[in-house]
């Protein structure tokens, strides 16, 4: 029977990263990661670094810092909590409404409108158009 060589198989640091991302199992205990837990020890994390979730207990074990080979991450976020810049909208940001109760339209809006009216005009036919239109129609009709 041949021997039958196979290629090797190369694992890259990504495939590791990406196949910790998408487990939910814990790399330090193997048990598997749940939100909404009540002990405080077992809120789930994620490394910043490779994305890996860990229990917060788990995540102390390890050193305060991340188990994956190669990772060496040493912050991480809680799991679901909002970690981007939060969008604030302060009430002299809105327009204001004017004095007739209605709300103050923008000068944008006035463009968009004006523009759309512009367009309306555009695709009227001129009384020229409408003239000779009447006037085949009164060739086709005699």
């Amino acid at each position: 029977m041949d021997e039958q060589e196979y290629p090797l198989i190369h694992i890259s640091l990504d495939d590791v990263t990406e196949a910790n991302r998408l487990s939910l199992h814990c790399p330090i205990c193997a048990n598997p990661v749940e939100n909404g837990v009540v002990d405080s020890a077992l809120t789930p994390v994620i490394c910043t670094g490779c994305h890996t979730l860990y229990h917060k207990a788990c995540w102390q074990q390890s050193g305060g810092k991340c188990a994956i080979l190669g990772c060496d991450q040493k912050k991480y976020v809680v799991y679901g909590q909002e970690n981007l810049p939060v969008l604030k909208i302060k009430y002299t940001d809105l327009p204001r409404p004017s004095l007739n109760g209605r709300p103050h339209r923008t000068r944008t809006k006035q463009l968009k409108e004006q523009q759309r009216r512009q367009v309306e005009q555009l695709r009227r036919p001129s009384l020229l158009q409408r003239l000779w239109q009447w006037l085949l129609d009164q060739i086709k009709i005699g």
